[in-house]
């Protein structure tokens, strides 16, 4: 199917572009405001899936690919550090967004339709764009024998297609796998462990780094660095959506810009960008943009994350007391771990590992999936999240 232009978009009949309330004004889908992101050419999420062929975005004047993995290199970005507790409240944050409220989607499994397979755990990782096959991997060198070893021949296959092939998407060969995530995320605390260090080497230490380059140094600054990479990601397979690409299209920070403003700016781009982005599954993870936009504009109350915060839109306020070792949500019937075992350290993915192991302060907990379950869940993170391949 063609894609649609920005041209043929204002042509459609209202009701079929209805947008929601926080895709109006100076978010509405129009060409002032869209013409930037060079959405014209590309193919709306909801068509892509199973129709046979690889879809190509169009070109665009954005960041360049400078590494040999799926990832820019950012080896030569500044570090900063997190201190855990505004790590646990950023990673609450996101999870509010990702999952709906603050009890965090370790054991969470889901095939959304959204052409990457079984979304699975608190950010969202997939099956269809290779992070899910990174945690499995990861998790079998940390415990013998591994229960997701009868799938991992399936999920380098899946893995080794052109990003944006379709058959991505497939899971016939996956049979059991939502069973076999639930479980050991329910009943083994070293796999809740594995997934919040693979999140942290491919999301939260890069989004620090990100963050760090336009001098945000706040802990709600991270925090919006870290929601966006979770939802956007910062790999160069999706250029038109990335962290790196809504960083491009603000600017810099200009001379005596206040980080509050800068942040302002940031927020109505990536606003934009999802208002903008063809069909609705974008559009819909606007209002997670309208939340975070709310905590700059508090700016005094909420620059530290050291007060509750609340989420208006979602109907959540995070305190930074919840426990994020177990997902109460989905293991219902499982007694909740008491404590996780300690972190291990793991790599930011770069060409030979050439980054050293970052880890924030001692933190030995948690963090997504975009749209809470039901209320704006486009993808559970991307489109909510976007998790976009990893080359392993």
């Amino acid at each position: 199917m063609k894609s649609l232009s920005l041209i043929a978009l204002a042509a459609l009949p209202s009701v079929i572009l209805a947008q929601n309330k926080y895709c109006k004004n100076e978010f509405a889908r129009n060409n002032a405001n869209c013409a930037k992101f060079d959405f014209d050419k590309v193919t709306p999420d909801d068509q892509q899936c199973g129709k046979g062929s690889s879809q190509k975005n169009t070109t665009y004047t954005g960041p360049k690919q400078t590494n040999c993995t799926t990832f820019y290199d950012i080896s030569n970005l500044p570090s900063q550090n997190i201190t855990d507790d505004a790590a646990k409240m950023a990673q609450l944050i996101t999870n509010v967004f990702e999952n709906g409220d603050t009890k965090m989607g370790y054991a969470y499994v889901e095939n959304l339709g959204d052409c990457r397979g079984f979304t699975c755990g608190y950010i969202g990782f997939t099956t269809g764009t290779n992070d899910a096959y990174a945690v499995a991997k990861e998790y079998g060198s940390r415990v013998n024998p591994n229960p997701f070893q009868q799938y991992m021949t399936e999920l380098a296959k899946l893995s080794s297609y052109p990003f944006g092939d379709p058959r991505r998407a497939d899971v016939s060969q996956l049979k059991d796998f939502p069973k076999v995530w639930e479980s050991t995320a329910c009943t083994k605390p070293d796999f809740v462990q594995t997934q919040l260090d693979v999140g942290h080497s491919m999301y939260l230490q890069p989004s620090l780094k990100y963050s760090a380059s336009v001098n945000v140094t706040s802990n709600l600054g991270k925090a919006i660095f870290y929601d966006t990479i979770i939802q956007h990601g910062w790999q160069y397979v999706e250029p038109l959506i990335n962290l790196p690409r809504i960083m491009q299209l603000t600017g810099p920070r200009k001379s005596g810009e206040s980080e509050q403003a800068y942040l302002t700016r940031f927020l109505t781009t990536r606003r934009q960008l999802v208002c903008c982005y063809p069909g609705d599954t974008w559009n819909e993870s606007s209002d997670r943009m309208s939340d975070l936009q709310n905590l700059v504009d508090d700016w005094d109350k909420n620059k530290d994350l050291k007060n509750p915060v609340h989420l208006e839109v979602f109907g959540a306020t995070i305190t930074g007391k919840e426990n994020m070792n177990f997902d109460s949500g989905n293991c219902k019937d499982q007694k909740p771990f008491s404590s996780l075992p300690a972190s291990k350290e793991v790599p930011i993915p770069q060409c030979n590992n050439k980054s050293k192991k970052h880890h924030h302060k001692g933190h030995k907990k948690g963090h997504h999936k975009g749209h809470h379950k039901g209320h704006s869940k486009g993808h559970k993170g991307g489109h909510g999240t976007h998790h976009s391949s990893v080359a392993l």
